[in-house]
């Protein structure tokens, strides 16, 4: 073994562990993760129910001006 192959300490260890797992999610970062996806999804199906009333709205007003200009 030569010198610059030292074994590995607990403390190295330890120090490496701490800057790898710093990066993964907790279970508080998910939960509030889960609540932000959650508002935003409730938030998306407003948008959906709007723009499909206002398709839809917009589809009656095209069919009757063309029914009207027809007769």
């Amino acid at each position: 073994m030569t010198p610059d192959d030292q074994p590995i300490t607990r403390r190295e260890l330890r120090e490496e562990l701490h800057t790898t797992l710093q990066h993964y999610a907790t279970k508080a970062d998910l939960a509030q993760l889960e609540t932000r996806m959650m508002a935003m999804e409730a938030r998306l199906v407003k948008w959906m129910v709007g723009m499909m009333l206002g398709g839809m709205v917009a589809a009656a007003a095209i069919a009757s001006a063309i029914s009207n200009f027809i007769d």
